[in-house]
C-alpha cells in the first residue's frame, strides 16, 4: 500500500470539502425555488403586523385646515371608498356616518368656542384605517 503524501492528504480534503458545500448550496437553491418559504410578521403584543392600506383612501373637502367661523356649526364632507364607517370626533364628541355609495360623506357638526381639533377616520372590512385631522376656530363675536 502506498502511503499519501501531507500534501496530497490536505488537497482531497479541501475538494471533498468544497464538493460538499457545492452541494448542499444547490440542494437548499433548487428546495427553496419550489416551496418558497412564507414570512408571518407579528408585532411584540402577538397580533399581526398591520401594513399601510393601499385602496382604502379619505379625502376631506369641507373645512379646510386653520379656518375661523362665527357660526356655531360646520359641515363635515369628503370621499372615500364607498359603504364605509366614518368616524368624525372632536375632543367633545364623537360622530359616526356611512360613506354612500360613490364614497361621498358629509355631516353638520356642532363646535365648541375656540380651536376645535376635528378628526375624520374611516376603517375597512380589514380593520385599516386612514385619517384626516382639521383645525376650526370658532368665534362667537365677529372680528
Amino acid at each position: 500500500m502506498k502511503k499519501l503524501s501531507t500534501k496530497t492528504f490536505v488537497i482531497s480534503q479541501c475538494l471533498i470539502l468544497l464538493l460538499g458545500l457545492v452541494f448542499i448550496s444547490l440542494l437548499y437553491y433548487v428546495l427553496n425555488i419550489q416551496n418558497p418559504p412564507t414570512i408571518a410578521l407579528y408585532s411584540p403584543g402577538g397580533g399581526p403586523v398591520t401594513s399601510e392600506p393601499r385602496s382604502l383612501l379619505i379625502s376631506v373637502e369641507e373645512p379646510d385646515n386653520d379656518r375661523l367661523v362665527f357660526k356655531p356649526s360646520i359641515l363635515v364632507s369628503g370621499k372615500t371608498t364607498p359603504n364605509l364607517p366614518i368616524v368624525i370626533s372632536t375632543e367633545s364628541s364623537n360622530l359616526v356616518i356611512n360613506s354612500k355609495s360613490d364614497g361621498q360623506f358629509s355631516s353638520t357638526l356642532e363646535l365648541e368656542p375656540g380651536v376645535n381639533t376635528i378628526t375624520i377616520s374611516v376603517f375597512d372590512v380589514n380593520g385599516d384605517s386612514r385619517f384626516e385631522t382639521r383645525t376650526v376656530y370658532y368665534s362667537k363675536e365677529k372680528i
